[in-house]
């Protein structure tokens, strides 16, 4: 990742929001998975690394309500 979140805002999430609706994964579901990896990440991480929650909190701002509403298929 290099310390930087651009690849996952502009490779990654264009991708999910393309292919996730028609295979009708419903964001609340990303937004769970999001979050378990987070409780993961959290519980493993030395406080050295704790540069990896700044992408966890990108993560979260990306697939949030807010930015991606669920939507009745």
């Amino acid at each position: 990742m290099e310390n930087n979140i651009s690849a996952i805002q502009q490779e990654l999430f264009p991708l999910c929001v393309m292919l996730y609706p028609r295979l009708k994964v419903r964001w609340e579901l990303v937004r769970q998975l999001i979050h378990l990896l987070g409780t993961e990440i959290r519980s493993r991480l030395e406080p050295q690394h704790a540069y990896f929650l700044a992408y966890y909190e990108s993560l979260q701002a990306m697939f949030s309500p807010q930015v991606l509403p669920d939507s009745k298929f």
